[in-house]
């Protein structure tokens, strides 16, 4: 962290997408901050708000850290085979139907 940090919370790829566009609006990004917004531009298909709903669902649903919700939003899996990769090494164990589910959670808000 940087001397001037105040503080670290964990976003999605649509939640920095946004926040990075909105800065641009009012200053000149940095190459970095350049570099960031053009690739959550081409990853991030959900707005900030589902996937922020996508991610609060996901941990209240099914007991899932944040860090892992946050993965699982940006990545948006298509098939149970990739959830079960990412879950592999969670601290507790998804069953087949819970990623099953998970994989519709995804779908439905990615519409």
């Amino acid at each position: 962290m940087g001397k001037d940090t105040l503080e670290v919370e964990p976003l999605t790829l649509a939640e920095v997408k946004n926040t990075l566009a909105k800065r641009a609006k009012k200053a000149e990004l940095s190459y970095i901050q350049r570099v960031t917004l053009e690739h959550t531009s081409k990853f991030s298909s959900l707005t900030p708000r589902a996937a922020r709903a996508l991610v609060s669902k996901l941990m209240k649903q099914y007991e899932m850290e944040e860090a892992l919700a946050i993965q699982l939003v940006d990545i948006a899996p298509t098939t149970t085979d990739e959830i079960a990769a990412f879950v592999a090494k969670a601290p507790r164990t998804y069953t087949q139907e819970e990623i099953a589910q998970i994989l519709e959670a995804i779908k439905e808000a990615s519409k």
